[in-house]
């Protein structure tokens, strides 16, 4: 008799390749998957699972992670496990937290609360501090002690700790770039500069990364040339990387005043570095490059889609390896602000809280002086420059005043026959405490129509959390749903409410092509000798919580 330590029987085997499905058992000894079909001649195993009824499939990859950011915080990394991800690809959009040597990176994110603590700021902050400022701030609020300073420590640290998930690390160019080239980053690099951060990407490499992230729209990477992007991702070509960038598209994210930026421009970029270089391309959580207003039916919609995908289809024609996933929600990722008052951040910081912001809204020049600086685009999180729809984008879940919960600002304003930003102050100066939840712009429909290209994967983009974190300070960010409904939401939508994608081809989108885009061996697949790297779903009623 045949013993292995787990045996999953019964279940309709998806074995991320996009085959069909079949009925069998699969059995793992150790951590690899032993035999896998008919289990002939007698067994035992000291773990038996009954899977009749459901879907046992690979575990899930994210190529689009940012767990890395927060993994020494959340080794356990709940939030990724409960939804079958058991993979994750992090250091995307151009930063992690290594190498920290002297300066902590900006555009980190969760440490927000931490970066206005150490160096208060109305607007915008340059995330630009001395490391270990940063790190005692951290181990103060977080009680873990962030010891390494090159790449290779971080990865050594990440091992001896202990993390739930397998995770396949990016060497960020932000960070870099930000090492080498300290407060005064908004220039280009020296040559001896550019050599160093070479040196950098090459000791990531070397450490075990899988590739370079650019995060083109941030600090510092926003300043870099297309020379000095294609400069850094040669040296990833001698190890076989993928270089993964979350393209231009939006500019640095401050004041904007200008028309919006012409998006396309960033993928036709994205391909000209992966030409260059010679490296396979993976473009970051897409979406139409082309800006349209008034905002298009869904035809037009499918055609900004189609050009948009025009430019990968064609640089693959040419025979470069480039992909791309999408973010399974129409409302992006990483956070999620909750409070009504959390558009007007600045303020909120200046009047310390909410209460104390409805006090200062009272005031008819204080307001004149808020909508001023909002009309004129200086605050990025609310410009209607950039978003003139922007009020139709929030609708109200929780507010004292009944006739207004349910409804979004546009609507409100409609009511009280005034503009959307009196709308907004009206709401606030009726209830400070008012949450409010996220209505996309994009689509689903627009969504689908990426993942119809068969070489469109899932990133959630978002951190390692618990349910617990969120922000102690404006703008109180918790996070995004996608943090623990992401991969639900993504095969209940697309694949079994829209059927846009089969059960064997979105588990495909989730595994193995992922695995085989950042050459991640023995994984994204159920086969004998592979890792015993699975997952066990419920397809008829997984789902997110709305």
């Amino acid at each position: 008799m045949r013993e292995y330590d787990i045996v999953i029987r019964n279940g309709l085997i998806v074995d991320g390749t996009g085959s069909h499905g079949f009925k069998g058992s699969i059995a793992m000894d150790g951590e690899r998957i032993a035999s896998i079909g008919e289990l002939a001649g007698g067994y035992d195993a000291e773990v038996q699972l009954d899977a009749s009824g459901l879907v046992v499939c690979p575990g899930f990859i994210d190529p689009h992670s940012h767990a890395d950011k927060t993994l020494p915080l959340f080794p356990t990394a709940d939030n990724y496990a409960m939804q079958g991800i058991t993979t994750t690809i992090g250091g995307n959009c151009g930063n992690t937290i290594a190498p920290v040597l002297e300066w902590w990176p900006p555009n980190v994110f969760w440490d927000r609360d931490i970066l206005f603590e150490l160096k208060p700021f109305k607007y915008y902050g340059e995330g630009m501090l001395p490391a270990g400022e940063v790190k005692s701030k951290v181990k103060e609020r977080y009680g873990v002690s962030l010891t390494w300073g090159s790449f290779e420590e971080f990865l050594t640290w990440l091992e001896r700790t202990g993390v739930s998930v397998n995770h396949a690390p990016l060497v960020g160019h932000n960070t870099i770039r930000a090492e080498v080239m300290g407060p005064d980053w908004k220039r280009e690099p020296t040559p001896q500069e550019l050599e160093r951060m070479k040196e950098l990407v090459r000791e990531g490499m070397d450490a075990g990364a899988f590739g370079l992230s650019t995060g083109l729209d941030y600090q510092p990477g926003v300043h870099s040339s297309t020379e000095e992007i294609v400069e850094v991702v040669r040296v990833i070509n001698e190890y076989g990387g993928v270089y993964a960038t979350h393209w231009r598209r939006t500019g640095l994210r401050k004041e904007k005043t200008g028309p919006a930026r012409e998006k396309i421009k960033g993928i036709v970029e994205a391909v000209e570095i992966g030409r260059e270089a010679g490296v396979s391309v993976q473009v970051s959580h897409v979406s139409t490059g082309y800006t349209i207003f008034p905002l298009p039916p869904p035809r037009l919609t499918e055609a900004a889609v189609e050009a948009t995908v025009e430019v990968i289809n064609g640089a693959r024609g040419e025979g470069l390896d480039v992909s791309f996933d999408v973010i399974p929600n129409t409302t992006g990722g990483t956070m999620t602000g909750t409070y009504l008052a959390s558009l007007l951040t600045p303020w909120l910081r200046v009047t310390g809280s909410k209460p104390g912001l409805v006090r200062a809204l009272k005031m008819e020049d204080f307001r004149e002086e808020v909508r001023y600086t909002i009309l004129s685009g200086k605050w990025y999180g609310l410009n209607p420059l950039m978003s003139p729809y922007w009020a139709s984008t929030i609708e109200l879940v929780a507010c004292k005043v009944e006739k207004w919960k349910g409804k979004t600002i546009k609507h409100i304003a409609d009511e009280e026959g005034v503009d959307d930003l009196e709308a907004l102050f009206r709401i606030l100066m009726g209830d400070p405490e008012a949450r409010t939840r996220r209505i996309g712009l994009r689509t689903d429909e627009e969504i689908a129509a990426f993942l119809r290209n068969p070489n469109c994967m899932v990133g959630l983009d978002t951190y390692a959390f618990d349910d617990k974190w969120e922000m102690r300070l404006p703008p109180y960010y918790v996070p995004h749903p996608n943090t623990y409904g992401g991969m639900p939401r993504y095969f209940r939508r697309y694949a079994r409410e829209m059927g846009v994608l089969s059960l064997e081809e979105a588990v495909r989108r989730v595994t193995s092509l992922p695995a085989e885009k950042f050459r991640i061996r023995d994984r994204g697949v159920l086969r004998s000798g592979a890792y015993a790297d699975v997952v066990v779903i419920d397809y008829n009623t997984i789902s997110d919580v709305e």
